[in-house]
């Protein structure tokens, strides 16, 4: 599922190295991801399924806004 925080950024410290880089939203929701500095795999299973819920509760929040009617009187 693609979201809408995908192409965002974090500012990751790697847990075994220590190492700061950064990283799309995207590819750590992807099994595999790694610290480009010392090739740690991090587990981001549960980050991915947070983030998938996140999405979906915003794209029901987008459709029940479409459904407010909004009547200006002048």
């Amino acid at each position: 599922m693609s979201g809408i925080f995908d192409s965002e950024k974090l500012d990751i410290e790697c847990p075994q190295c220590k190492g700061k880089f950064e990283i799309s939203v995207r590819d750590l929701k992807r099994p595999g991801a790694k610290c480009p500095k010392c090739g740690v795999q991090f587990e981001s299973s549960q980050f991915k399924r947070e983030l998938d819920k996140i999405d979906r509760q915003l794209k029901d929040f987008g459709k029940g806004l479409s459904n407010i009617n909004i009547d200006i009187k002048l």
